[in-house]
């Protein structure tokens, strides 16, 4: 009924092979959604009011989304809200906010971290204030 040991043993073996080989993937995924990032704000910059992957308009966006979604990406740091740009995935956003991705996901009540799309609007969940004497500057 219950697995002998060298079973046991191997499972676990593949299970953290695959979690090894996934983490790596993330990795690679996580550098190249930030080279797309870096890429987009150039051309951003050189383009104003274009944004790569935004064919259409959101309809809860008003006219001037387009003209703030460099800001909103370059800076982010209201730390309310963060649009998603092309290429980037939860973890990658999650690592910009200082929030783990189930945080995120549970936040923003997202079943199937595949989905999400460019222009889509994320919460962030407010972290924890590491010490007190931060805000004192």
């Amino acid at each position: 009924m219950a697995p002998t040991p060298n079973q046991a043993l191997s499972q676990s073996a593949q299970l953290q092979e695959l979690t090894k080989k996934i983490d790596e993937q993330n990795a690679k995924i996580d550098m190249l959604s930030q080279q797309i990032l870096k890429l987009e704000l150039e051309i951003t910059n050189h383009r104003p009011g274009v944004m790569i992957g935004e064919g259409t308009p959101t309809p809860s966006s008003s006219t001037s989304t387009s003209t703030a979604a460099p800001e909103a990406l370059a800076k982010a740091d209201n730390g309310n809200s963060h649009v998603v740009a092309r290429g980037e995935t939860l973890t990658s956003i999650a690592k910009m906010h200082g929030v783990s991705v189930s945080e995120l996901q549970k936040y923003n009540h997202i079943d199937n971290p595949l989905k999400l799309q460019a222009g889509q609007t994320l919460l962030i969940p407010p972290s924890p204030v590491p010490s007190p004497s931060s805000s004192g500057e």
